[in-house]
């Protein structure tokens, strides 16, 4: 017995198959736009709770203040180092020299 159509050897025939039809444009076009909203306001919140604003003490320098005396004074037991090249960021300094009856930035940790 030979079997003419392969579809019926797997146990599959047109009967069974489903097909989707769209009912309804606009209820499909309301869907796809509220899924993208939903996502798009996730993605927005996560980031947006994921940014922290950093926030900064003025220090006056006084004579004979250094970045180091400083950051060891400001530090909260972190890296004295690595505040110090933060404090040269912010402000813009390229070498250590400070001079003194100015104002300087320092990051703060929480």
């Amino acid at each position: 017995m030979k079997i003419q159509n392969k579809e019926y050897a797997f146990g599959v025939d047109d009967m069974s198959r489903k097909k989707y039809v769209l009912k309804s444009k606009k209820r499909f076009y309301s869907f796809l736009i509220f899924t993208f909203a939903i996502t798009f306001s996730l993605i927005y919140t996560a980031s947006a709770f994921g940014y922290k604003q950093s926030q900064y003490k003025c220090v006056a320098v006084n004579s004979g203040d250094t970045l180091w005396s400083i950051a060891e004074d400001y530090g909260n037991n972190s890296n004295i180092r690595e505040l110090i090249y933060n404090i040269k960021k912010v402000n813009n300094i390229d070498s250590s020299m400070l001079y003194a009856r100015t104002a300087i930035l320092i990051p703060i940790n929480d």
